[in-house]
């Protein structure tokens, strides 16, 4: 059955680790304000990359005991695992992506591609909040999504709304957000927009959280085209054993945006609003302090220096553990483990 709102999570067996606590929260500041919750859990393993893993079938187990315990507490949840089958596949192709010849499974990174669109088609919504489940929030208004549709609704040319991107700064700017997408040409920086409070215009789209109109997106856009890889991405997606058709599903729809004009609005909405955080990196430490962290952002405890940043910077986190196991050195051996045979 069609519904008004529907809140959309992306999740993957290896999410499990943060998805125990971020999903209680997501569900706290999202639950009361849509009409469906579909837990999204793309079981598809990648050949190789950052999106396998060798723990994957225990994690796989214990988040769906997560989600099923989620789903016996709340009658609107919905639990969907991402279907590959053939006619699942044609039936994202042909609601999204009809002037294509081709549906990729993945990115040529590896990452989620089909996934994210089952989600949305199994939404079943004329306006679906998607997210990844890392994604954590402040402010949490519950009148913040009713204001997005009346964003989308009033702007004939947008397609898109989203929490405001980090929390405000006082005099409400944003620090230079502005984007590059590998594959597509120049993308505008954002645009401030009358509003009392702030309040920003983009032409692109992240696939960390939006709301979508799908409504508009049959009127506006009826068909995405898929984004080729260059040589270079393609030749990696071979090494890797990845698909090399396509670049990310943000790069695919922001490239639709740019070619029909529309817009995302991005703001912080009335009281004390809504904003998106997204913690950049994992550790042992990330994962035992996150229901903390996730505590203080609820509080709003945000200093000075991380106003403005949509991600989560070293003044409310302390990286440093993370961030010695992203030392170039370490890549390279990670790389070279994935190209070995099995």
């Amino acid at each position: 059955m069609q519904v008004r709102t529907a809140l959309q999570i992306n999740l993957h067996p290896l999410d499990e680790r943060h998805a125990v606590h971020t999903l209680p929260h997501q569900l706290e500041v999202w639950g009361g304000q849509v009409d469906r919750v579909v837990l999204t859990v793309d079981t598809k393993q990648s050949a190789s990359g950052r999106y396998g893993g060798d723990a994957y079938e225990d994690s796989r187990g214990r988040l769906f005991g997560l989600l099923e315990t989620i789903a016996n507490q709340a009658s609107n949840v919905e639990i969907v695992e991402v279907d590959y089958a053939p006619a699942a596949l044609e039936a994202v192709r042909q609601r999204y992506f009809a002037s294509s010849a081709a549906h990729p499974e993945k990115a040529f990174d590896g990452g989620p591609f089909h996934a994210y669109f089952y989600g949305l088609l199994r939404s079943r919504a004329d306006y679906v909040v998607h997210m990844d489940s890392d994604m954590l929030f402040g402010g949490g208004s519950q009148a913040w999504l009713d204001e997005a549709i009346g964003w989308l609704q009033r702007t004939p040319d947008a397609l898109f709304a989203g929490p405001l991107p980090g929390p405000p700064r006082a005099d409400g700017t944003l620090p230079d957000l502005h984007r590059s997408f590998p594959g597509l040409a120049c993308v505008e920086p954002p645009q401030r927009l009358e509003a009392d409070y702030p309040a920003y215009r983009f032409e692109s789209v992240s696939t960390r959280i939006f709301v979508l109109d799908q409504g508009r997106f049959d009127a506006a856009v009826g068909a995405l085209d898929l984004v080729r890889p260059n040589f270079k991405r393609r030749l990696r997606a071979r090494l890797f054993h990845q698909s090399p058709l396509s670049m990310p599903a943000e790069e695919v729809i922001t490239a639709a945006m740019m070619r029909k004009r529309l817009a995302r609005i991005d703001f912080l909405g009335s009281g004390a609003g809504m904003y998106s955080l997204h913690p950049p990196f994992r550790s042992e430490k990330f994962y035992r302090e996150l229901p903390n962290l996730i505590g203080r952002i609820v509080a709003g405890a945000i200093p000075d220096a991380q106003r403005g940043d949509y991600d989560i910077n070293s003044s409310l986190f302390d990286w440093s553990e993370a961030l010695r196991q992203k030392t170039k050195a370490r890549r390279l051996v990670r790389a070279a483990r994935a190209l070995l045979p099995s």
